[in-house]
């Protein structure tokens, strides 16, 4: 009886966890889309392609089914969503709001830098808080 009971339980558990990854899985599919749909032209395209390829595989993995293979899709599209991040980071206009080299610049025309970079962050905050 006690055996029967514990199985049961761990059955219950292992669709509770199944339920609970397919949700998360489905969630990072729509956040990821949403991103790329708004930065648009932004993402450099082989990152771009990277991405929805590992988003396509995520996709493939919730159809399939298997809880694991969702989890193994999600943990690879996130790497590749925090690429994505870098390489919008590493951009020349991403970069004149929080590097090094363009100081000097920022001092010289304080108003523009002034203007521009807080729209970057923005857009750059949103995309990060977002997940």
């Amino acid at each position: 009886m006690v055996k029967e009971a514990d199985r049961f339980a761990e059955e219950d558990k292992q669709k509770r966890d199944a339920i609970d990854t397919k949700n998360q899985a489905d969630s990072v599919v729509y956040q990821t889309e949403k991103q790329l749909k708004e930065l648009g032209d932004k993402v450099p395209g082989p990152v771009k392609e990277k991405v929805e390829g590992k988003l396509q595989e995520l996709k493939d993995a919730i159809s399939g089914g298997s809880t694991q293979a969702m989890k193994d899709a999600m943990a690879a599209l996130n790497q590749e969503v925090m690429q994505l991040g870098q390489s919008l980071y590493n951009q020349p206009g991403a970069a004149g709001a929080g590097g090094a080299g363009p100081a000097p610049g920022a001092d010289a025309g304080s108003s523009d830098s002034g203007s521009k970079g807080p729209d970057g962050d923005v857009i750059d905050a949103d995309f990060t808080d977002s997940k």
